[in-house]
């Protein structure tokens, strides 16, 4: 180990640390009501913003990349803007977990610890120049993705949905593990880099087509594209909403940074290999993922189905890396990058505001039980109830619907400009008639937060929660409104590449 090697795992080592101590303070801390709670959200706000601010720098510097362990990892542009969203999304997280986790009497060292680990992990994974390091990184945090989504042990809906994440995410590591045996066979590397110097040199083979293409169908399952999306709408209505507002943004996020360094530096000499199955995934997971959300009156599984047609926008901008002309163009990466930016906020921000208005149910024989808003009913007369609640929620549907000013509008409007720009004509009308559609079941749920009769239970919200909520709100209106520093970090980590 250089100093150089710890000087880019270091971001990712200090969430990982702040995650461990959280766990030893959670042991020998004495139990004060909540200010144990607040004691290990602080340790881990100090972890996530040290991590923050030497990403913040060295993306202000424009710094070169530096490689650690060999060439296995590597701290580039790419991997700190992505990290800087992973970073902002679980500060978040922690700042709606400390009321969310005194609720429903789960452990908080054992939360944060796994969200931090988890965190860590998905920040080398966005950085990983190899194979290994890749499915490494993405086993680390599917595992405590799948305890975090069954810690509300005596919840059976979350049960169920642990179990239904663990069979299917075992399933997607066998066609990962599979597709880098089969990469490695027929180059005999598992480095990136490596991996894209044969491929130009020697061209591609039968064994090294069927590599890639296992390889993408594992990313396609932890992304939730279709048609390896059936866990997405279980798992995210079952899991604690929190925990779902997490893995639906974070997961996104690195999985699919992950992917565009695989394309980008393994197989950018022949696109063809990859382009058009890009395509056809794009296109199923924006139509389906659409049409089934018009058909729940769950909110909650609503925002799941449209977190699926989301993954088909950011599709879009991978398979217009590859113009109709033959021609490649890496630029179309960047507006998939600053789309999940934009993405993040958005999503998260809706499933927080369904933790913020949710309420106590009696449950005769037993102890209350916390219930998150899940329902439309859940939301009628929000507005009468919590004014700026359902301006926030109102402000993140428009969001997600690709409405001005926001920063849903501008991510739709850089990645179809450069699906035309690139002759994907129709793919990119394709794309907008899908908005359009998600326009009426997003618009449902304003409908009824102001046009609707209350007929939920008062609100328990609590001050944390709504600073979340806020700042979300706040992030996706200045990602709409001057998008154009996170733009040109977006264009600079892929020119860097």
């Amino acid at each position: 180990m250089t100093a150089l090697d710890w000087v880019a795992l270091l971001p990712a080592v200090i969430v990982l640390a702040a995650g461990l101590l959280v766990v030893a303070a959670d042991v020998f801390l004495p139990s004060r009501g909540d200010r144990p709670g607040v004691s290990l959200v602080l340790l881990g706000f100090g972890g996530l913003g040290a991590a923050g601010f030497l990403l913040v720098q060295r993306l202000l510097a424009g710094r070169r990349a530096i490689e650690a362990l060999g060439g296995s990892l590597v701290l580039d542009d790419l991997a700190c803007l992505l990290s800087l969203a992973i970073v902002a999304s679980t500060a978040l997280l922690l700042l709606v977990a400390n009321a969310d986790t005194r609720r429903r009497n789960v452990a908080y060292g054992e939360y944060y610890g796994l969200v931090l680990a988890c965190a860590s992990a998905m920040m080398m994974l966005v950085a990983s120049g190899d194979l290994l390091m890749i499915f490494l990184n993405l086993e680390i945090l599917s595992i405590a993705l799948y305890v975090l989504t069954g810690i509300t042990r005596r919840n059976p809906r979350a049960n169920e949905a642990a179990v239904k994440y663990l069979v299917t995410g075992a399933f997607a590591t066998g066609f990962q593990l599979f597709g880098v045996a089969l990469l490695y066979g027929a180059t005999g590397s598992i480095r990136l880099a490596e991996i894209g110097a044969w491929l130009a040199a020697v061209g591609p083979t039968p064994l090294f087509e069927t590599g890639l293409g296992l390889l993408i169908v594992g990313f396609a399952f932890k992304i939730g594209a279709v048609p390896f999306h059936m866990w997405v709408p279980d798992v995210y209505e079952g899991a604690p909403t929190t925990t779902t507002a997490f893995m639906s943004v974070t997961v996104k996020a690195a999985a699919l940074g992950a992917l565009i360094r695989v394309l980008l530096i393994a197989a950018p000499s022949h696109p063809e290999l990859w382009a058009d199955l890009m395509v056809a995934i794009s296109i199923a997971t924006m139509i389906a993922g659409n049409l089934i959300a018009i058909r729940q009156t769950s909110v909650k599984r609503m925002l799941a189905f449209s977190s699926i047609a989301h993954t088909g926008y950011a599709l879009v901008a991978l398979a217009a890396m590859q113009g109709t002309d033959g021609t490649f163009s890496a630029e179309a990466a960047a507006t998939a990058l600053f789309y999940l930016l934009a993405y993040s906020f958005m999503t998260f921000g809706a499933f927080i505001v369904l933790v913020y208005v949710g309420h106590e149910v009696k449950v005769e024989g037993r102890p209350p039980e916390w219930q998150d808003a899940e329902h439309i009913d859940d939301l009628a007369g929000l507005g009468s109830r919590r004014p700026w609640a359902a301006f926030a929620m109102t402000l993140f549907l428009v969001s997600l619907g690709g409405i001005p000013p926001t920063a849903g509008f501008f991510g739709k409007f850089l990645v179809f400009s450069e699906a035309v720009a690139q002759g994907h004509v129709w793919l990119a009308v394709i794309g907008v008639l899908a908005s359009l559609v998600s326009m009426f079941y997003y618009l449902r749920v304003v409908v009824a937060m102001y046009m609707m009769p209350s007929v939920a239970a008062d609100e328990q919200p609590e001050g944390s929660i709504a600073w979340a909520v806020g700042l979300s709100a706040a992030a996706t209106l200045l990602l709409g409104i001057v998008p154009g520093r996170f733009v040109e970090w977006a264009s600079r980590s892929i020119d860097l590449l």
